[in-house]
């Protein structure tokens, strides 16, 4: 069975889809990824649906339950690399389906069959306490947390660990926090490493992953539609994320 990996955070701009997109992108020399796009903002889509048709069907069409998942099933341009896209229909989608169990299960009963098909599928959920975060959770194995290391951030985190809490006992008992990846990184700075050090003292010290140092090269590539390791696959961005993505290929599945 292939690993069902989500990259959650409750807030915005801590470098959630970066670290999805550039992830998934490197765990294709391991094997067969499949990206699952549940963020309307369909910022990773933008990024690696580049090249697919302008028309298909998107992850509302399954959540609405219109057609079955493996229709929605496109190939990138990277060998070994699949996604289902997002659409700007899952923001009405948020708003109707309402936290009902049937509407927070749809996606995991059908990723059932998928998960005997690909080695790695990748959620990356929208940045809110919603519906669609609830479904992607729900569905996964495994939690990724990227969160930058300073005050603010840890509010974030406990609110996620207490989501995280709720559906394992609720819904999923499958579901593991996995790992939390330090982003916009800076082992310097004082506030970094207290933080870090809290992390490890509440959750312990191998919960704490490489962190991502701040890149120049990775705020650049998503203009051009690209992944790090497209872009510049030599750079301090694609060599930080090459160290994280060998300590996830490693983890106990």
């Amino acid at each position: 069975m292939g690993r069902i990996i989500v990259f959650a955070n409750r807030k915005g701009g801590c470098g959630k889809t970066t670290t999805a997109v550039n992830v998934a992108h490197g765990l294709c020399s391991f094997g067969s990824v499949l990206f699952i796009d549940m963020d309307a903002q369909a910022h990773a889509s933008t990024i690696l649906a580049s090249k697919l048709s302008a028309e298909g069907y998107s992850i509302n069409d399954v959540l609405e339950q219109k057609i079955m998942i493996n229709q929605t099933i496109e190939k990138t341009r990277i060998d070994n690399f699949f996604i289902i896209r997002s659409s700007r229909d899952l923001g009405s989608y948020e708003l109707t389906a309402g936290m009902k169990e049937d509407s927070a299960i749809v996606l995991s009963e059908q990723l059932t069959p998928l998960a005997a098909q690909y080695d790695f599928i990748i959620i990356d959920p929208p940045p809110t306490l919603g519906i669609l975060m609830v479904i992607s959770l729900v569905a996964a194995r495994e939690v990724y947390i990227p969160m930058p290391l300073h005050f603010l951030a840890m509010e974030g985190l406990a609110e996620m660990m207490q989501v995280i809490y709720r559906l394992n006992a609720g819904f999923n008992p499958d579901l593991r926090l996995a790992g939390i990846i330090p982003t916009f990184f800076n082992k310097k700075t004082r506030t970094a490493r207290k933080i870090g050090d809290e992390i490890k003292m509440n959750f312990g010290r191998h919960m704490l992953l490489p962190g991502i140092r701040n890149n120049i090269k990775l705020a650049e590539s998503p203009a051009f539609k690209q992944t790090i390791f497209e872009y510049s696959p030599k750079s301090i961005g694609a060599l930080d994320y090459k160290k994280l993505i060998a300590m996830i290929y490693n983890k106990t599945q």
